[in-house]
């Protein structure tokens, strides 16, 4: 008790000198065609959200701040990935977006046929959109969009090929169907642009022009300071987009970001999106409107494929695990909004996560056993990576802290977004990564561990965790197989989890239809149905 205490006041310490209902992930319920095919909501257009009030008015600019940083050009969406693809939203759209409960919902798709028998899937686009250079949405584009999609793998390894059946309905063909195969097309990574406007211009120039169908047009990019979007007048969804415009403030201090959600005028903020516990209770006892829902766990991604590094040493990995003191940590940086991280996949999530036996617990004498057994008595040095706009600074620092008490040495870096994507693509130590809980649990298994991603190539796992995500996604019935995986995750130490946070959305109360929450993370929100009620 004494050594807990004593770590909390030492977090709080750090604290004051860095100061001077979305529905849990589950797999969807498959079709009797389709194994484990997630739902098709409705071939309408995109819905409008259940807290608007009223009738919806026009005009006003909706200024928002979340965790993007504006690190990169955003107008080919399969060469962004990471947090820079809500830039995406306003004027790139997708096939389908998905709901954080699994259903999916078209948009520039009208429905979706799963045929077995032909390893098919076929999708009949929407007739009557148009890109906003006022060339048209067709078979011939999309082909083309997701074609570059697959030689980027930004869609499901499944996916063998895709070819046009007619003027507006396309095929999807696979060898063996996967039930990811639609729900990988709902990421703004795989939103559309205009095959023309890419053809004509060259894709330096599409780099930093995105001409997309959505409701809204680029109008001025400063990287990493602001984007802003202009009302697209000729928008396929009538009298939509609401709102004028809506501009991005990449702000990253939370101080100057509350300050800016309290002011009125020009230097005011109408959204804010955070996952920090401190700045949600402080802007919630501020009377503003908090939309939050389960995210999934903050974990340290080891460099374990290298089997010359500590870190590929199960031992290791749990002897870092057993020196983290969750509690500590949660209660002096989580404000109430944190819990601590005892598994990979939080227990919001039903299907990936295990019973409490299988949680990761605080025993320093455990870790420093478990270093001496692995042959690193004395520690070793390694570098930890803060993922920026999802992690919180103070709990990293207090994380060098506890490692340091098992003779691990750690350097911190905290890189912008396109550092950081950067640095993953051939890390040595641990990212601080978040560990987003997809509405098919076996994708996120597959994001972080199947042999095909690319995202994490120097993260280990046994050869038992691809047969096992395999089985998930072409089987009905694949609670087994999920449990497995998590098992497998947890017995070797494959990740190390250390707090479950909130996707968090703090809105001005006149902020509406906005749909904050209701969709995964390919989508966000809905720009189009968002308006002010003032």
């Amino acid at each position: 008790m004494k050594r807990s205490l004593a770590v909390i006041l030492a977090l709080v310490l750090v604290c004051s000198l860095f100061a001077c209902a979305k529905t849990p992930g589950t797999d969807t319920s498959p079709s009797s065609s389709a194994p484990g095919a997630p739902v098709l909501a409705a071939t309408a257009s995109p819905s409008a959200d259940s807290d608007a009030e009223g009738t919806p008015q026009y005009g006003g600019v909706m200024k928002i701040v979340c965790t993007a940083e504006g690190a990169n050009p955003i107008g080919v969406p399969w060469l962004v990935y990471g947090v820079d693809l809500i830039l995406l939203v306003p004027t790139c759209e997708t096939l389908f977006i998905q709901s954080a409960s699994g259903d999916l919902e078209p948009v520039l798709a009208e429905s979706y046929k799963t045929d077995i028998d032909n390893k098919q899937i076929v999708i009949e686009l929407r007739q009557g959109v148009k890109f906003t250079d006022g060339s048209d949405w067709n078979a011939d584009v999309a082909v083309w969009n997701l074609r570059n999609d697959k030689k980027a793998n930004m869609v499901s390894t499944a996916i063998t090929d895709i070819v046009k059946l007619g003027d507006y309905e396309i095929a999807l063909k696979f060898d063996q169907y996967s039930n990811d195969i639609v729900s990988s097309l709902t990421t703004h990574t795989n939103a559309v642009i205009s095959k023309e406007s890419y053809e004509k211009n060259g894709e330096a120039w599409a780099k930093d022009n995105p001409v997309g169908t959505g409701p809204f047009i680029l109008k001025k990019y400063v990287q990493g300071a602001s984007i802003e979007f202009t009302k697209n007048p000729n928008y396929w969804q009538k009298d939509k987009p609401y709102l004028d415009g809506i501009e991005y403030q990449f702000i990253r201090d939370a101080m100057t970001q509350n300050i800016a959600m309290q002011a009125d005028g020009q230097q005011s903020v109408d959204v804010l999106e955070t996952t920090s516990g401190e700045q949600i209770e402080t802007l919630r006892q501020l009377g503003f409107t908090i939309i939050s829902a389960p995210m999934g766990t903050n974990c340290l991604i080891p460099s374990s494929k290298d089997q010359s590094s500590p870190l590929s040493k199960t031992e290791v990995r749990q002897a870092i695990s057993y020196a983290i003191d969750r509690d500590s940590i949660v209660a002096a940086r989580g404000f109430g909004v944190w819990t601590s991280g005892d598994q990979m996949v939080a227990d919001a999530f039903p299907a990936g996560h295990l019973d409490d036996s299988y949680n990761c617990t605080y025993d320093l004498d455990k870790a420093k056993e478990l270093m001496k057994q692995a042959g690193y008595e004395n520690g070793f040095s390694t570098t930890i990576y803060a993922q920026p706009g999802m992690t919180d600074k103070d709990t990293i620092v207090a994380i060098q802290s506890m490692l340091s008490q098992i003779g691990i040495k750690a350097e911190l870096q905290f890189p912008d977004s396109g550092g950081y994507t950067a640095i993953r693509k051939d890390w040595d130590g641990l990212l601080v990564q978040h560990v987003r809980a997809l509405p098919q649990i076996g994708s996120t298994f597959n994001f972080f561990f199947g042999k095909t991603q690319t995202i994490y190539p120097n993260l280990w796992a046994p050869d038992e965790m691809e047969t096992l995500i395999q089985d998930s996604m072409h089987i009905q019935d694949n609670a087994q197989q999920l449990r497995d995986m998590a098992e497998l995750t947890a017995d070797n130490m494959l990740v190390i989890p250390v707090y479950n946070q909130m996707d968090t959305w703090v809105t001005k109360p006149y902020v509406k239809g906005g749909e904050f929450t209701k969709w995964d993370a390919g989508t966000q929100y809905q720009p189009a149905n968002a308006y002010f009620a003032k």
